[in-house]
């Protein structure tokens, strides 16, 4: 198996390609939308899930099979049609063309492969096995989703507004270190757990107006 890199990539405003319109390739589009990119779909026919988003113009739905003129100029491909054949030709083009692709089911056909993901607000957690056994990524993130609940996206909503204010203040780069680590070891996390938000912004806000 290859030895892959772990990268966060930004797909906003981007080409991205998902050959297959079945109940796969809409979750691969679900996912491509939630991070901002230009979402086309290339099948013969879609889920109808599929057919409300091209409606709604979110998303770019070409009804036809698919020719290797659609992907060009891609930031990235997703192909998940069931077919062998015409996997490994979206594939090959792709890794000749220097296109980011992925291939549902099929690692080795792949030059980037997708974690199984726990999202809480601004956290990303992305679990993978590099492919060798995406049930254990899977089973690893239900043990995970137990673990990081909402409190996370709520303490980073703070932390968002709360950071430039640090920045700001504080310029000794170890004071701001240190800072940044209290705030997550006071006990902030199950403050928020316990929907004490408000109180949580006071005690964070005192932390830094106390800081000399």
């Amino acid at each position: 198996m290859p030895k892959y890199y772990p990268i966060n990539l930004n797909l906003e405003g981007k080409k991205c390609v998902v050959v297959g319109a079945g109940s796969v390739a809409e979750r691969k589009v679900r996912r491509l939308l939630e991070c901002g990119a230009r979402v086309e779909v290339v099948a013969p026919v879609a889920t109808r899930r599929l057919e409300k988003l091209a409606r709604a113009g979110k998303i770019t739905l070409k009804k036809k099979h698919i020719s290797l003129r659609d992907i060009d100029n891609s930031f990235l491909v997703i192909s998940a049609t069931g077919d062998r054949r015409i996997n490994n030709l979206v594939s090959r083009y792709c890794q000749e063309n220097r296109i980011l692709v992925n291939v549902a089911d099929s690692p080795y056909e792949c030059n980037f492969t997708l974690p199984s993901i726990i999202k809480r607000g601004d956290l990303l957690i992305g679990i993978s096995t590099s492919g060798a056994s995406p049930a254990l990524a899977k089973k690893i993130r239900k043990d995970l989703e137990k673990i990081f609940g909402k409190e996370y996206a709520a303490f980073l909503s703070l932390m968002k507004r709360l950071r430039p204010k640090v920045i700001a203040k504080i310029e000794n780069l170890n004071t701001r270190k240190k800072f940044f680590e209290k705030a997550v070891s006071r006990g902030i996390i199950q403050l928020l757990k316990r929907g004490k938000e408000k109180q949580v912004k006071g005690k964070l806000e005192q932390m830094l107006k106390n800081v000399r």
